[in-house]
């Protein structure tokens, strides 16, 4: 690999493995949070379910 100077072109991370370990800062990992993707994924499935009903007979 060229390098600029004498500076690697990787520099090691100190916390690397402890990132990996952090909670998870989204908090979709909560109740709350699942709580609401699974109503997030119920509306798509619904959504759908309505969708390819009404346009069953059509061609």
């Amino acid at each position: 690999m060229w390098r600029i100077g004498d500076q690697p072109t990787r520099r090691p991370y100190p916390g690397g493995v402890l990132l990996l370990l952090q909670t998870d800062p989204t908090g979709l990992s909560t109740p709350l949070g699942q709580a609401a993707i699974a109503a997030g994924l119920l509306a798509v499935v619904v959504l759908a379910v309505r969708f390819l009903w009404e346009h069953r007979n059509r061609k």
